[in-house]
């Protein structure tokens, strides 16, 4: 089931996936790296979006943007949620819900 070992093969030949036998050095490194970089990437447009989240409707039932948008942990933005929610018959949803394991004490 081996199949033999490597064999001599043109040099010249170039390709994205890395050739006949891929065996990049330092891949798991380079991974590493990549993987970084990526996720500081996607940290920085989360807080982007979550600083510029606005909700023109309030939410019918928990939502999990209720624990990081700050329209629902802001005093003045909590107090004019009350007063609209008050006028339509509606309860406050808790935006941290009891269950939750990583609130703020």
């Amino acid at each position: 089931m081996g199949g033999g070992g490597k064999y001599p093969y043109p040099q010249w030949v170039w390709s994205y996936y890395g050739g006949w036998w891929p065996a990049p050095k330092n891949y798991f490194v380079n991974t590493i790296i990549a993987g970084a970089g990526v996720a500081t990437l996607v940290a920085t447009a989360w807080k982007f979006s979550a600083n510029r989240e606005i909700r023109h409707r309030y939410p019918d039932r928990w939502i999990p943007s209720m624990l990081w948008a700050k329209e629902f942990h802001d005093p003045a933005y909590k107090a004019m949620w009350e007063k609209q929610l008050v006028i339509e018959g509606r309860e406050w949803i808790e935006p941290i819900p009891a269950w939750w394991p990583f609130k703020k004490t």
